[in-house]
């Protein structure tokens, strides 16, 4: 009988292989799915910091709240102010809320924090105006800007 020599592959070592190439190809698949929700994070953080910050801005543009008379007058002329921001908050789902805090004294605190719902959960709604805003609120992420604002010399 003659000898020969076989070359090639078994079944069983294409069957080990084809099964291992299968389980690390499902792992970047499900990686995909994973990354896609962080970036819709990161987008939102963005916008958030983009809509506070401008808030922020706009309440450091115009300072003739900080010398209304009453508090009845300051908040009209600080949400106749936030108008646009207010508005931009709501086109991108989002929930802006402020605290200002030391008036009278030709300056103030000026808080704002920007809210939106996590993605699959279950539905809540943003802080409101005055000391709670910044505060921890479940089912939502937030980005809160804090920063002092005093009247120009």
């Amino acid at each position: 009988m003659r000898s020969r020599t076989e070359s090639g592959f078994s079944l069983i070592e294409v069957m080990i292989t084809s099964f291992i190439l299968a389980v690390g190809l499902l792992g970047i698949v499900a990686l995909q799915g994973i990354a896609k929700k962080s970036l819709a994070d990161t987008d939102k953080q963005i916008q958030a910091s983009f809509l506070a910050r401008t808030a922020l801005e706009e309440l450091r543009a115009d300072t003739r709240w900080l010398t209304a008379y009453s508090s009845a007058a300051q908040n009209t002329i600080i949400t106749d102010i936030l108008t646009n921001a207010a508005s931009s908050a709501s086109l991108n789902n989002m929930a802006l809320c402020r605290n200002i805090t030391g008036l009278g004294s030709g300056s103030g605190t000026v808080t704002f924090a920007v809210s939106w719902q996590i993605q699959n959960a279950a539905s809540s709604s943003g802080a409101v105006n005055g000391a709670a805003c910044g505060q921890a609120i479940s089912n939502r992420r937030q980005v809160v800007l804090t920063s002092l604002i005093s009247e120009a010399i």
